[in-house]
């Protein structure tokens, strides 16, 4: 595999991140998703091979003291390869260098797979919030205690 380079966001990535949101997500309105994390989002970060983004993660300000990550995808065909474990790290250490106490997040009842790297970090459930996502599914919501990071 390439090198893997987790970078900050530039402009010329725009149709990669609308390509991998309405991939990973089936967002019916990429173009909107993306300009929320663009005018919401304090921080974006993309993981670069070859020059081609193959993921992202979003995080914001909730307050002084607590960050939340807002979107995070890895394009399919390059999960398992630590480019979701390189963001988080990345995401999680720059939001503790602005201050942050703890770090928010909600992920899908379904998403197993994302909770269990989530939990790896030392994210714990703290509940859940019925019919959440679009279609009706539930979501966890997740805190981590930068602390324990």
């Amino acid at each position: 595999m390439q090198t893997v380079v987790i970078r900050d966001y530039n402009v010329k990535d725009f149709r990669e991140l609308l390509e991998i949101d309405a991939e990973v997500f089936k967002s019916k309105n990429p173009a909107y998703d993306v300009y929320v994390y663009l005018t919401y989002g304090s921080d974006l970060l993309v993981a670069d091979i070859g020059n081609r983004v193959v993921g992202y993660i979003v995080t914001m300000d909730i307050d002084r003291y607590t960050g939340k990550i807002i979107s995070f995808a890895v394009k399919p065909e390059y999960r398992r390869m630590g480019i979701g474990t390189m963001l988080l790290r990345n995401a999680i250490e720059r939001l503790k260098s602005r201050g942050k106490k703890r770090i928010l997040l909600e992920v899908r009842v379904s998403n197993v797979e994302a909770q269990r790297l989530y939990k790896k970090f030392g994210f714990k459930t703290i509940s859940t919030l019925p019919r959440y996502y679009s279609d009706g599914e539930d979501a966890y919501l997740m805190e981590l205690s930068c602390e324990n990071f």
